[in-house]
């Protein structure tokens, strides 16, 4: 190896510590102030926050489509008394016109 390339290589390398050593220095500095549980707790619940405000806005925008589902799921939830009851008030007519 030349002095040259040789002269670099230590550049580059002292750069590259430096690098290391800052990254390290504040990583510590930032572990003082808060630990690793905290800091995943605090970007968990930051990344929920947004999700539900995201989800809110998406139903604001969507209100009847929200509303249609739900009544929907109220039919189908309640669909066998809502049968016996159509059926109840329409089979007494169908039974008077067949006496007639």
């Amino acid at each position: 190896m030349s002095e040259e390339t040789l002269r670099e290589a230590r550049a580059e390398r002292d750069a590259a510590l430096a690098r290391f050593n800052g990254r390290k220095d504040a990583l510590r500095t930032g572990l003082a102030a808060k630990s690793i549980p905290s800091h995943i707790k605090d970007a968990a619940m930051d990344r929920v926050i947004d999700t539900v405000d995201e989800a809110k806005a998406v139903a604001k925008d969507n209100i009847p489509v929200i509303g249609g589902t739900l009544a929907l799921l109220a039919a189908w939830f309640f669909r066998r008394p809502l049968i016996h009851l159509i059926r109840t008030r329409i089979a007494p007519n169908e039974a008077d016109e067949d006496v007639t």
